[in-house]
């Protein structure tokens, strides 16, 4: 069977290309490092709520991944489940909205909580489409192209991100709460709710590679067996738990701004513009990297990123020097994930590629609840105690990637030359 059928490469690079900058834009209008920790401020949530939130985006994400991945894996078809998930989920951003404009303003104690709810469910149907939408981009886009693929349209993303962040700015100064974020999650939905139509295009031509429905507890031993058989992977894993320990600051950024340097609400705009400038160089930048050096070197620049923001946030004087955290924290956001993702794939046997990737998210999952230990160290210490955490953590994970993690791709070129 052909995997990557040359007359439809260009069509659904191009397609993938378009629909993933759309959905990325989108978010960025309701990022969670710096737009939702101010909406879930202005709802009167501390620093617990705060780090919380930090907990529903990436446990929400990662923990059904190795769930779903048992039912991606058994279907030859995943664009179907892709799409269908996807819309699903774009659905409940504008459940979300209308929520913010009927309660926000009479209720905020409610609003908060529906907010929590309502926002965990997004989550929660990102990380149950997640295993199908990877295998199928796995499936349709050619190793030598991922890297290209997710820089160009990052980079893409951050351009029209880069134009709504201004637009942000212009809501958060122009609009009271709650119609500012009631037209910001509408402005996602939109955005989104238009990639998911792009998506539909794509061509799948022909069936994936399956693995039969297991029992769960078959299901399970096999994941247990990828761990104890895949010693590079393993340790792949290993060293990705330094690199999610110092991504605890980020929920926390944002509210130190506000806070420390006495900021208007306003400013949410300008951080999330600098964020995105990063994520649209850096993504280009990591992408060519990954694709012509490997995806370790490009996720060890990509965890250099994060260090670099705990390390300003620490040493900022003033609001304009602190920005540059938001440049540097956007370089990571714009590349980490995905630089994971793809390494995690070079891993896996192309027939459990969604177990792979499901398994490295749920098995990492529980260490974003180091989210709420940072809040409670914040309100026990201080910001610069969970900085200071987040860059020792960052320094721990780059010294593991370059000590005990092995390039996939070079591990295959000593395999073929040995042959």
């Amino acid at each position: 069977m052909q995997e990557f059928p040359d007359r439809y490469i260009k069509r659904n690079f191009l397609i993938n290309f378009f629909e993933g900058a759309l959905f990325i834009a989108g978010g960025s209008f309701i990022s969670a490092q710096t737009v939702l920790p101010a909406l879930v401020n202005r709802l009167g949530g501390g620093n617990i709520a705060i780090g919380a939130l930090g907990v529903i985006v990436w446990i929400g994400l990662f923990i059904p991944q190795t769930f779903a991945a048992r039912y991606a894996q058994a279907q030859p078809w995943k664009k179907k489940w892709a799409v269908r998930l996807g819309f699903i989920q774009r659905m409940v951003i504008l459940v979300l909205s209308v929520v913010i404009f009927i309660l926000g303003k009479q209720n905020t104690h409610l609003t908060l909580l529906l907010f929590f709810i309502l926002y965990g469910l997004f989550q929660v149907l990102t990380g149950v489409a997640t295993p199908f939408w990877f295998d199928m981009y796995a499936k349709l886009t050619p190793v030598g192209l991922r890297g290209r693929l997710s820089g160009m349209r990052t980079a893409l993303a951050g351009g029209g991100a880069f134009g709504g962040a201004f637009l942000l700015t212009w809501l958060l100064t122009n609009f009271e709460f709650p119609s500012s974020y009631t037209l910001i999650f509408f402005v996602t939905f939109t955005l989104q709710f238009i990639s998911i139509i792009l998506q539909n295009g794509i061509i799948e031509e022909h069936p994936s590679a399956v693995l039969p429905i297991q029992s769960m507890r078959d299901y399970l031993k096999q994941l247990q067996n990828v761990f104890l058989n895949n010693i590079l992977f393993r340790k792949f894993i290993f060293a990705s738990t330094f690199l999610i320990l110092a991504a605890m600051p980020l929920g926390f950024f944002t509210v130190y701004g506000l806070k420390h340097f006495h900021a208007e609400e306003s400013i949410v705009g300008q951080f999330t513009l600098m964020m995105v400038v990063g994520q649209g160089i850096g993504a280009l930048i990591i992408g060519y990297f990954a694709d012509r050096f490997g995806n370790k070197l490009a996720l060890i620049i990509a965890a250099g990123a994060l260090l670099a923001a705990s390390v300003f946030a620490l040493i900022s004087p003033s609001l304009v020097w602190f920005k540059i955290s938001f440049f540097f924290m956007g370089i990571n956001l714009g590349s980490e994930l995905m630089t994971r993702h793809n390494l995690a794939l070079e891993y896996s046997p192309i027939e459990q590629r969604s177990t792979y990737i499901g398994l490295m998210n749920t098995a990492l999952a529980p260490l974003y609840l180091s989210g709420l230990l940072g809040g409670w160290i914040s309100d026990l210490i201080g910001y610069h105690a969970v900085f200071w955490i987040g860059g020792f953590c960052s320094l721990i994970g780059i010294a593991l990637l370059i000590l005990i993690v092995h390039e996939p791709r070079l591990a295959a070129i000593k395999k073929d030359v040995g042959k």
